[in-house]
């Protein structure tokens, strides 16, 4: 039998987890996925790793030092409601960007992220303008 990569990867991404029931549900299950196969972790850990991509310095495919997960970002945008509504094209890219980059890295004092995460902060806050400007004169006419 052979193991599903995709699976065992999904499964200790979990183990990040804050919530520790969760990640400890997560290593008993993976322990669990290995003796279905016949394998250890030795297995696991010994077997040739892929040749990782040269990392970008705004994001990356492994967890690095400084750099946080797409959803990780996600969660600090959603948690205050007041950024949401005042910058809510930054809440809209972070949604996006959970669901076309799920496990990608983000640097979060990369230059290109940040000018991004800027730009979009702006962006809000000119629309809030716009449509109050907007407002006044529909109201004054």
């Amino acid at each position: 039998m052979t193991i599903d990569r995709e699976r065992l990867i999904r499964l200790l991404r979990m183990t990040e987890s804050d919530q520790d029931a969760e990640a400890l549900i997560a290593i008993r299950k993976t322990n669990d996925m290995l003796r279905a196969n016949g394998m250890g972790w030795s297995d696991v850990i010994g077997a040739p790793a892929e040749p990782l991509p040269v990392p970008s310095a705004d994001w990356s495919d492994v967890s690095r030092e400084g750099y946080e997960r797409s959803d990780g970002i996600r969660r600090s945008i959603r948690r205050e409601f007041p950024i949401t509504l005042a910058f809510f094209p930054l809440w809209i890219a972070a949604e996006l960007m959970v669901i076309f980059y799920p496990n990608t890295y983000w640097n979060r004092n990369g230059k290109r992220v940040a000018m991004t995460f800027w730009s979009l902060c702006w962006l809000g806050l000119l629309s809030w303008l716009g449509a109050g400007t907007w407002l006044l004169f529909m109201m004054g006419t």
